[in-house]
C-alpha cells in the first residue's frame, strides 16, 4: 500500500503530481525545494505561474493538510528538531550536497532551455 511508503520529491510537487500523488494513494509526501527556492535558487518560476492562472492560488498557497494528504518540507523539519543536532548536522549535510548536485544540473538546464520549443515565457 502506498500509505506503507515515503513518497520524496526533489521540488514541491505542483497541481498534476498532487494529482498522482493523490490517485496513488499517498497520505503523505516530502520535498526538498519549495516553489519559492525552486524559483529564486533555479529559475523555474513555471510551477507557480501554472498554480496561479488555472486555480488561483498565489505563491503556491495550495491547503497544505487536507482530506487527502498533508506535505513536509525535509529542511524546515529538520531545523525543528533541535534536540537530535548530531543526526540534524549529518542530515543538513546530506541536504547540501542534494541542493549542489540539482543545482549543477539545473545549470545545463537553464543553459539549454531557450533551444526548447516550450513555451517558458
Amino acid at each position: 500500500q502506498p500509505k506503507d511508503y515515503i513518497f520524496i520529491s526533489i521540488h514541491e510537487p505542483y497541481s498534476p503530481c498532487l494529482s498522482a500523488i493523490t490517485w496513488a494513494g499517498f497520505d503523505n509526501f516530502y520535498y526538498f525545494f519549495a516553489y519559492e527556492e525552486t524559483r529564486d535558487a533555479f529559475n523555474i518560476p513555471h510551477d507557480l505561474k501554472i498554480l496561479k492562472e488555472f486555480f488561483n492560488v498565489e505563491n503556491g498557497n495550495y491547503s497544505h493538510k487536507n482530506e487527502f494528504w498533508k506535505y513536509h518540507h525535509i529542511t524546515s523539519l529538520i531545523s525543528d528538531n533541535a534536540e537530535q543536532k548530531l543526526t540534524s548536522i549529518k542530515i543538513q549535510d546530506q541536504i547540501n550536497y542534494i541542493k549542489s548536485t540539482y543545482n549543477e544540473h539545473s545549470q545545463i538546464y537553464q543553459s539549454s532551455k531557450i533551444n526548447s520549443d516550450i513555451p517558458l515565457n
